[in-house]
Parts: C-alpha cells; structure tokens; sequence
C-alpha cells in the first residue's frame, strides 16, 4: 500500500509528477491531433523544456518520496535487498 499523504508532503513528489503529467498529455494528445501551440518559442526551446521535464521524471522514479532530500534514509543505506511488506 502506498502512504499518499506523505508523499503529497514532498515537494519532490511534485516537482517531478506535474513535469511528468505533462509529458503524458502532450504525448498522448498529438495522435488525436492536438499539437502544443509552441508558435512563441522555437523548438529548440521546445526540446529544452521536455529534456527538463523528462530528468524531473526520471528523478522522481529514483527518489524516496517517504524521505526529506534526495538522499536515503540511514535504515534504507543499509539495506542488502528491499525490505519485505509487513502482513496486512
């Protein structure tokens, strides 16, 4: 089970779901024909914008919502393997 409202707390959680959600709508709306409106900005612009979006992404995928920072926790450096789910 996941602990929602912790990771809510987690301004990381954020940082890297908006950019992430984003991506997701901007992906799956061009089949259907809608294309970003980027006629301000040039599309080299554009790409740096998504290769931003794509590393918050990616350091949400890395990061441990149920900690402050980006580090780990003490108990979790020490882990060999992950810890095993309590019986519910």
């Amino acid at each position: 089970m996941t602990n929602w409202k912790v990771r809510a707390k987690n301004r990381n959680f954020w940082l890297t779901l908006i950019p992430a959600t984003i991506l997701l709508v901007q992906v799956c709306a061009a089949p259907f024909g809608y294309e970003w409106d980027f006629a301000v900005l040039n599309q080299q612009l554009a790409a740096i914008v998504n290769a931003l979006f794509a590393v918050l992404a990616i350091l949400g995928v890395v990061n441990d919502p149920t900690t402050e920072g980006l580090s780990d926790s003490v108990q979790a450096m020490g882990y060999e393997s992950p810890k095993p789910r309590h019986a519910e």
